[in-house]
């Protein structure tokens, strides 16, 4: 089977990358190990290594380029037309706005348009504070066969009957680490990014309150580069990805302001708690059952957050009930994702039959 792949980004940050193998690897699972994948990613470049056909999705200046254009004028032949999970159909500013219908519009109406099936993995969509935003992007989303929101704001913002409400991909992942019970290693770590410009007051406070963190960058280049603000907290020393992902290395507890540099860990087997700047951290800590280690990054008392790496750091209970909450998700998560295979799979069996019908 031929699949394409909407809305990829850069490889360079690493949830957005681990999004895309993820979907591939979903959709393997659905539909076989032989299926064929075309990607369209905003910086293909750093999907050299993706056992997948990548095109340039970016605009020059304001067009898709030629083999982008080919690609959609193509977009009836596939067995199977997929959103790749992620934030970024959203338009809470006008600069937001403009970057999601410039860059993400114009695959959503090719989506939208198709004659085959089209699902969109788990998403978090909106806001919709500028004005037309909401009837531009509900106006296309409702002519998806399926739209899976990874959140109960996203859900009720788009308010369509083609919505269901699923996991972010990242939670529904069979590759993590169970690590054996006792405590982590004393030195917790932090992982930062930017908002709005600069690391917010309370994550510096909370740096000066942690005393001595280790670091780790998450997002490199692409617009989305996390360095500076990572030094600017200055830790002792800053992972590597494989020394922060690794099962080797000792457990560590985690704070971390991107979700997947927070689900990452998680799946690593480290205890997190995530300072959220957008409404999927919140769904996607209740979907593993610890929405208490969930913040607001812009409105969090340092106190609490402090407590609570204090708590995972010191108390083998407050461990032992953070991993049991852990393993409950994982249940559920494991159920999350049967069904969306199976939806995955019935949707391509009927894109394949429709393809094969007289014309």
């Amino acid at each position: 089977m031929n699949v394409l792949i909407l809305h990829g980004y850069s490889a360079s940050n690493a949830g957005d990358g681990l999004l895309v193998v993820e979907t591939i690897g979903l959709i393997r699972e659905a539909l076989g190990a032989d299926t064929r994948f075309t990607l369209a990613a905003g910086h293909p470049e750093t999907f050299a290594d993706l056992d997948a056909t990548v095109v340039d999705s970016s605009l020059v200046p304001h067009l898709p380029r030629a083999p982008m254009r080919k690609v959609l004028r193509e977009i009836d032949s596939f067995d199977l037309v997929v959103g790749v999970g992620g934030g970024y159909l959203r338009a809470g500013r006008p600069r937001e706005a403009l970057v999601a219908v410039l860059a993400h519009g114009y695959q959503l109406r090719a989506a939208a348009r198709r004659i085959g099936p089209v699902v969109y993995l788990p998403q978090s969509i909106g806001p919709f504070r500028v004005p037309g935003s909401s009837w531009f992007f509900r106006r296309y989303l409702a002519r998806v066969d399926e739209v899976h929101l990874r959140d109960p704001r996203s859900i009720a913002e788009v308010d369509l009957p083609n919505t269901t409400r699923t996991p972010d991909l990242a939670l529904l992942t069979r590759e993590f680490v169970e690590r054996a019970p006792g405590l982590p290693d004393p030195v917790p770590v932090l992982t930062v990014r930017p908002v709005h410009g600069q690391v917010s007051a309370g994550v510096i406070e909370l740096r000066r309150a942690l005393g001595t963190v280790d670091g780790y960058v998450q997002s490199t280049g692409a617009g989305n580069d996390d360095v500076r603000a990572m030094a600017s907290l200055s830790p002792r020393r800053t992972l590597s990805r494989d020394e922060y992902l690794s099962p080797e290395g000792p457990r560590r507890v985690v704070v971390a302001v991107r979700l997947h540099a927070a689900i990452m860990a998680i799946n690593a087997g480290h205890r997190v708690i995530h300072l959220s700047y957008e409404r999927k951290g919140f769904g996607a800590f209740d979907d593993l059952g610890i929405g208490q280690y969930v913040h607001n990054v812009n409105s969090f008392d340092v106190a609490t957050v402090r407590d609570q790496v204090d708590e995972l750091l010191t108390s083998e209970s407050a461990g032992a009930q953070y991993d049991a909450a852990i393993a409950a998700g994982r249940v559920r998560a494991t159920r999350a994702r049967h069904t969306l295979v199976q939806s995955l799979r019935e949707h391509a069996r009927l894109g394949s039959e429709s393809m094969e019908l007289p014309s």
